[in-house]
């Protein structure tokens, strides 16, 4: 409750930069960490990390076994984040700077919690440009989306770049306890070794089955 008074507090005084009204929710958490495969001694990044639903569950599943370098543009959110998880490395600023904090390293997945579909053209292209240099060869990039929103111009743009610019993309079925429902896209960046990777046919994409995503190839 803390959290969410904490986020509608900051939405109040920084509707430009806090622009979701609620933080998400424990069900979208879980969905968006299962999406980034852990290796030991792997890179995480985490860009829009709000009231850290999303950083909680990845410092639990590293278990001190990587790095989380966690990104937030919103100053208050970034001071608090930083005091309640200190085991990570809390970045106050925008996500377009990403590159010059890893060090010469990049990242083996690139979690995203910001609301693409608010973003102006410009702002996307520059977000997700930086996001695929930052990434390793068949890094993957999890980021989700409001479910409502998913045909709105800016939205649908968004999906047109990740079709162009990943190697795979699978979009999981709507996780409806969050506000609001959300539904999330899982992006690999191109690498050879996804050469003769079995993929879904797309007629299949939207099956009813539980759990099932849709996938796409694409490239």
């Amino acid at each position: 409750m803390n959290s969410c008074l904490q986020f509608l507090g900051e939405f109040a005084r920084r509707p430009f930069t806090t622009i979701a009204l609620w933080p998400s929710s424990k069900a979208l958490s879980k969905v968006v960490a299962n999406c980034c495969d852990l290796s030991p001694g792997g890179l995480i990044v985490e860009l829009g990390a709000r009231t850290g639903a999303f950083t909680r569950l990845m410092l639990d599943r590293l278990n001190g076994q990587g790095r989380l370098l966690v990104v937030e543009i919103n100053r208050t959110h970034a001071t608090l984040l930083r005091c309640r998880f200190p085991q990570s490395q809390m970045i106050q600023g925008s996500a377009e700077n990403i590159r010059s904090h890893l060090g010469g390293r990049r990242a083996a997945c690139s979690m995203s919690g910001l609301l693409w579909g608010n973003m102006l053209p410009q702002t996307q292209d520059r977000v997700l440009e930086a996001i695929l240099e930052s990434l390793a060869p068949g890094g993957q990039f999890p980021a989700f989306a409001c479910a409502h929103a998913a045909w709105f111009p800016t939205s649908r743009r968004f999906r047109g770049l990740l079709t162009r610019h990943f190697q795979r993309l699978e979009i999981t079925p709507v996780v409806w306890c969050n506000l609001p429902p959300a539904i999330v896209f899982r992006c690999w960046k191109r690498d050879s070794a996804f050469a003769g990777r079995p993929v879904l046919n797309p007629e299949f994409a939207g099956s009813s089955q539980p759990g099932m995503p849709e996938v796409w190839p694409v490239g």
